[in-house]
């Protein structure tokens, strides 16, 4: 299949290695990357994707191409056709400036063994010296993904800062995010500008018309707790796994998390979150503003920063995120949110896998803004009653 539009550089050393894989049209080709880590969560194999880009032969790039530097980016990339195995996946990237390859079954030890290849062929010719004409962008943007639980990706954060501390100009390596396997419809610039829009004009109108019930649970907190403080500040895990901090009113005592170690064997949600009905460490006042999720409020300043939009999945701890499965990690694809499918559905009443199924449902929508709407409408219906709060 032909690509139109293609890099002329990179349409012509396809047409010179005379390669025996298919090269998939960019939409075709995100489908196989979307299969491909369907199937790595079942199998728990790691692949890697790597973005093959000509940024030499443009002014992001090297700004002056000559002989030296073209040999050099062929040779480059010839070498990394060569480790193209059959059941390889090859195509195009949606601005049709590059490639994309998916090395099956392929981990860190596959990408620094094709380093290696490349840096020896080039010094067989003589062309090392060219690296020191750095581009200004890698070549190779190389992302890897294990299908490992949170924890075990983590331990593997050092290995990748030292390939990257060691891959001179062509190579960057980063852990494979949702982002970069979905289309999802926030993606597209628009509708992104209205999402965001939406949400602070919504957080905004929020702010003001609630600053009366605001002003009430911050005395009230005071009040009924005054050794610690009104906001309570936690570290959550946001959009593709970066940290932020969250804004609360404090509905617990302030030694809860010293004691949440106690009373881990009571957990009531069977998952990776902590829930109980009757939890100790909430004091009296606390448990209204955590049945009708006051307490919640203060995160429409969080809203207001962009770390978090009106609709979207709840973010999580470190902790809990440290114990996902793969299948779990999607939910970190988009900005979390104060309110998801999980809130109007049962609330804490829902089981952690059903939260992440529903979760996962979210995402998968075409991001329809009036289905946004409906969402929230009907949030104000089951905060009221107060159903599955704890």
């Amino acid at each position: 299949m032909e690509q139109a539009n293609v890099n002329p550089d990179i349409g012509s050393i396809l047409d010179e290695q005379k390669l025996k894989n298919i090269v998939y049209p960019a939409r075709l080709f995100r489908a196989r990357l979307n299969e491909e880590f369907q199937r790595s969560n079942r199998t728990r194999k790691p692949f890697l994707f790597i973005k093959i880009y000509a940024h030499q032969f443009d002014i992001l790039g090297w700004s002056r191409p000559n002989e030296i530097i073209n040999k050099t980016w062929k040779i480059s990339v010839l070498t990394m056709f060569s480790h193209l195995r059959f059941i390889d996946v090859l195509g195009y990237l949606p601005d049709s400036n590059g490639l994309g390859i998916i090395l099956l079954n392929s981990d860190l030890t596959k990408l620094e063994n094709i380093r290696k290849d490349m840096l020896h062929r080039l010094n067989d010719a003589g062309l090392i010296q060219a690296l020191r004409h750095s581009p200004k962008k890698p070549i190779f943007k190389a992302y890897l993904y294990s299908a490992l639980q949170e924890k075990e990706n983590q331990e593997m954060s050092s290995r990748i800062d030292e390939f990257n501390s060691m891959g001179g100009s062509f190579f960057s390596l980063s852990r494979l995010t949702m982002s970069e396997i979905w289309q999802h419809p926030n993606k597209i610039r628009y509708r992104h500008f209205i999402k965001r829009t939406f949400d602070l004009v919504g957080a905004s109108c929020g702010i003001l018309l609630l600053s009366p019930l605001l002003l009430f649970c911050a005395l009230a907190v005071k009040v009924s707790d005054p050794k610690g403080p009104i906001i309570f500040k936690q570290t959550r895990v946001g959009k593709n796994g970066k940290e932020f901090t969250m804004y609360k009113f404090r509905s617990m005592y302030i030694d809860a998390e010293e004691r949440k170690k106690e009373l881990m064997a009571l957990n009531e949600t069977g998952g990776k979150t902590f829930k109980m009905k009757n939890d100790p460490r909430i004091y009296p006042f606390g448990r209204v503003l955590r049945k009708f999720s006051l307490d919640e409020l203060p995160q429409l300043f969080n809203i207001i920063q962009g770390s978090m939009s009106i609709v979207g999945p709840r973010p999580p701890l470190p902790s809990e995120v440290a114990e996902y499965e793969p299948w779990h990690q999607v939910r970190l694809s988009v900005t979390p949110g104060l309110t998801c499918i999980w809130q109007v559905s049962g609330r804490s009443n829902i089981p952690f896998e059903g939260q992440m199924r529903l979760d996962n449902n979210y995402i998968r929508r075409d991001g329809k803004i009036a289905d946004d709407i409906k969402l929230i409408l009907k949030t104000f219906k089951v905060v009221f009653k107060g159903d599955g709060a704890y």
